[in-house]
């Protein structure tokens, strides 16, 4: 006891180094893995934007419209889908639609996923109702689902925005565990609903004999 109180200064500063010491070694590892945390997610967040980013790309894509040069019966000009000004414009984009809409789908928050699904849906039922159609007159056809790419652009649209306005300053992934598509019956019913379904077999006849745009 002696001993240690007439060395206690000596203790009390070694301890205190030592403590020091840990403190250090424990603030450096925090630091560090902070770090290594904040690289990590700048790369995910990097793949994450780009996901979204391609996916207003298709939107936009969508809304490109060409004229034929004719008006309908209320005077507005007639327009269509510049990717379905033929056969093979329209295979070019399809194809790039889906790879780039599908490719980043494990980095879309959860309700852009769904979206990006539901344009595959529409996309895969348009391209199977083009098959029997001659390639002139895809335009004809692109008159009279133009809504449908209208519509489904506004929504991916809205879907990656809402991303970029609320997810993408947090921290956090979406959940794999969180189902990727809509409902079958909500997806079914919003195909149904489209001008491509509701109006196929009014026109599907037309549209390999004349010109539903009207030239």
């Amino acid at each position: 006891m002696e001993f240690l109180e007439a060395h206690a200064n000596i203790f009390l500063a070694l301890g205190g180094a030592v403590g020091g010491a840990l403190i250090s070694l424990v603030v450096g590892w925090l630091l560090r893995k902070r770090d290594y945390d904040l690289r990590l997610w700048d790369k995910l967040l990097e793949r994450r934007i780009q996901a979204h980013e391609n996916l207003i790309k298709i939107a936009l894509e969508m809304r490109v419209m060409v004229a034929p040069g004719t008006v309908d019966a209320e005077g507005e000009v007639v327009r269509a889908p510049q990717v379905l000004v033929s056969q093979e414009a329209f295979e070019q984009w399809f194809t790039s639609a889906i790879s780039g809409g599908v490719a980043g789908s494990t980095w879309l928050a959860t309700d852009a996923k769904r979206e990006a699904n539901f344009l595959q849906d529409y996309l895969v039922t348009l391209h199977l109702h083009l098959q029997p159609v001659a390639s002139e007159n895809y335009l004809s056809v692109g008159c009279i689902i133009r809504q449908d790419f209208i519509d489904i652009s506004a929504s991916l649209e809205r879907a990656a925005f809402r991303f970029f306005e609320k997810d993408a300053r947090r921290l956090k992934l979406s959940s794999l565990d969180e189902w990727h598509k809509y409902p079958r019956e909500q997806t079914e019913k919003r195909l149904n609903d489209t001008q491509l379904l509701q109006r196929w077999s009014e026109w599907s006849p037309l549209a390999q004999e004349s010109d539903a745009c009207g030239s």
